[in-house]
């Protein structure tokens, strides 16, 4: 009951910052929805996924790392154009992998539950 509620505030807590404006997983989704050319279902899964990881982020006080990513994907993504696919992949190394780790590693660390299980 208590996780229901969690993850309901989670939800709703990134819906709301989707919808406040340009945030950063607004640019993140924007970037990858052009690419890959997302129906309008796609596109708001895609953008309630980034929203989400946003306000976890901003829950655990890691809004520096969630930046700090966020700007690597922008920055160091490109689009597949034949394929439709934004990746931050080069070859089999994820060119922006050291900053989701810190990312994952701020979320983990300040988690009460240490860490997904």
């Amino acid at each position: 009951m208590i996780r229901t509620i969690l993850v309901n505030a989670v939800l709703l807590l990134g819906l709301a910052s989707a919808s406040a404006g340009c945030s950063r997983a607004q640019v993140i989704c924007d970037l990858i929805c052009e690419c890959e050319h997302c129906n309008d279902q796609r596109e708001i899964e895609t953008c309630e996924q980034h929203a989400t990881r946003e306000a976890v982020a901003d829950a655990y006080d890691c809004g520096d790392a969630w930046a700090t990513y966020t700007t690597c994907v922008e920055e160091q993504g490109t689009c597949d154009e034949k394929n439709a696919r934004y990746s931050t992949m080069s070859g089999n190394n994820d060119v922006c992998g050291d900053e989701e780790n810190a990312l994952n590693s701020c979320i983990d660390a300040a988690s009460a539950h240490d860490g997904v299980r």
